[in-house]
């Protein structure tokens, strides 16, 4: 609804202007309160029900160019960030690269599939870039990302002085007067040549089975309900899952005297940003490996955002999942290293031992959950040359820096927990909670994440386990992670709600995850 503009206020003397400071807002500076009522008949005048992109048309002639700020590198100011460039854009999960996205539809219409090199024209302007086909974008739309395409970016981002090729394609030739949508003579055809594109999504999969295995366990990984199904039943989550007997264990389990911590994610809060990976990787001194060797599976990343899609592929429901290191109690990793490379410790996390570590690998082959990552190279070892060291300013000394062909994973930000253990003892106190921020939590901006002692009952995250909407991933495998999940309540409109439909062990059917 239109506002008509109101008379500037002015701030006249120092006193407003402290005040004004001091209370963060300038009195009587808002628009005025306006009551806004529904007409009576708004169920006769609205149609019922919702208009889906799979029934809009989809024709050659009715493209649009969709043109905004990339994720990570913006409009290319942080195109010479390594980390930024190997964090996995939210909805693709695209590393080192830019795409057309385009969904399924109209893929099919263009005659295109995924990894095609398509020739866009518009506006006289033309450039060759992949085809990303991606579910739940709108007919006839094809989304490009600005900031790829540099020659003076620098040794990262491309550079014409040092020889760097440039990371991705330039879309400004399609750009008039910066315009963000374009629709004037829009033509996208195939060159015939293909380009592989370094997304994260699917990786970690053994085979076509374990990737089938994935979409059919989707209700189970992540666990959604509606309000109402909610309100009905508050522990609809712990009967999502499959149902088994009692689990126990084949051994003793230890006992925690002292401090157990644990992590809670409130995946009603996460929104997929990835602020919470970048922060682990540089806090933990975790290397940028390069489009190769993503490509080839080898990112370092100990925490990864897994994206899921449910539903029709030209409509879909979109759900985030952080995934890192649960710090299982039954441990599957622990109980295969040879040479006890990874233990437990007596407040229950789950120590990579780095001198100890042979390579072997087999803790990586055990984790259910394909969270652990092996150095294949020395990233680190350009950082000992004289002309690099500006670059070894982005080390955290607080951390190892790890050799090649060793095992890591997240640590639970294990320097943070010993600096607060440090700081406590001197300090004669005990540790409360909330003291201790994982660097995923402190740079989260839904607050998703809570990180405490679960001995302290009235902690936040003894609390968040206590919940209703509380589970464990794949808890049904004995492994009793550290690391729980509150699962998503939807409160949609009612013209939007989809029923909810079970099967015989009451998990959400979807009809495709990618």
């Amino acid at each position: 609804s239109f506002r008509p503009p109101r008379e500037t206020v002015r701030i006249r003397t120092e006193a407003e202007w402290r005040k004004a400071v001091h209370d963060g807002f300038l009195e009587e500076s808002s628009f005025a309160n306006r009551d806004v009522t529904l007409a009576d008949d708004l169920n006769q005048r609205l149609p019922v029900g919702k208009l889906t992109s799979a029934e809009l048309p989809t024709t050659k002639d009715q493209l649009e160019i969709v043109i905004s700020l990339d994720a990570s590198v913006h409009d290319g100011q942080f195109g010479n960030n390594g980390w930024l460039q190997e964090t996995p854009d939210p909805m693709t999960k695209l590393t080192w690269d830019n795409a057309a996205v385009m969904g399924p539809a109209t893929a099919e219409a263009l005659g295109v599939a995924h990894e095609d090199i398509v020739r866009i024209q518009a506006d006289g302007g033309s450039i060759a870039l992949p085809a990303f086909v991606l579910p739940g974008i709108a007919a006839n739309s094809v989304h490009l990302t600005t900031g790829y395409g540099r020659t003076s970016a620098g040794h990262v981002g491309g550079s014409d002085a040092d020889e760097v090729a440039p990371v991705g394609v330039d879309v400004s030739p399609l750009q008039r007067n910066d315009e963000s949508i374009i629709r004037n003579a829009v033509r996208i055809q195939p060159t015939g040549e293909q380009h592989k594109l370094a997304t994260t999504q699917d990786h970690f999969a053994i085979d076509a089975v374990g990737f089938e295995a994935i979409g059919n366990r989707l209700g189970e990984l992540i666990r959604t309900g509606t309000l109402e199904e909610y309100e009905e039943h508050p522990d609809f989550a712990a009967h999502r899952g499959p149902h088994h007997p009692p689990l126990e264990s084949p051994w003793e389990e230890q006992q925690y005297d002292g401090h157990a911590w644990g992590m809670a994610v409130d995946l009603n809060r996460c929104i997929g940003c990835n602020a919470c990976t970048v922060a682990c990787q540089s806090e933990n001194n975790v290397p940028i490996v390069g489009q190769d060797q993503v490509l080839a599976g080898r990112e370092m990343s100990w925490l990864r955002i897994d994206r899921y899609f449910a539903g029709d592929p030209d409509d879909p429901e979109v759900a985030h999942q952080p995934v890192a290191c649960h710090h299982c109690e039954n441990a599957p990793c622990e109980q295969v290293c040879p040479v006890a490379a990874t233990v437990h410790s007596d407040e229950g996390l789950n120590d990579m031992v780095y001198n100890r570590c042979v390579g072997t690998r087999y803790c990586a082959n055990n984790c259910p959950y394909k969270v652990r990552r092996f150095n294949f190279f020395d990233y680190n070892a350009p950082l000992a040359e004289p002309e690099n060291v500006l670059q070894k300013m982005i080390l955290n000394p607080e951390v190892t820096v790890r050799s090649r062909g060793v095992m890591e994973k997240c640590t639970y930000c294990v320097q943070r927990i010993q600096d607060t253990k440090i700081d406590a003892k001197n300090g004669r106190r005990s540790i409360e909670d909330g003291e201790i921020v994982t660097a995923c939590q402190e740079a989260c901006p839904a607050q998703a994440i809570v990180f405490g002692d679960l001995n302290d009952k009235d902690s936040a995250v003894a609390k968040a386990h206590a919940d209703d909407r509380s589970y464990g991933m794949l808890a049904e495998l004995n492994t009793k992670p550290r690391t729980k999940y509150l699962a998503r309540i939807r409160n949609p409109h009612p013209w939007l709600a989809e029923e909810v439909r079970h099967d015989s062990k009451h998990t959400t059917q979807a009809a495709s995850a990618h």
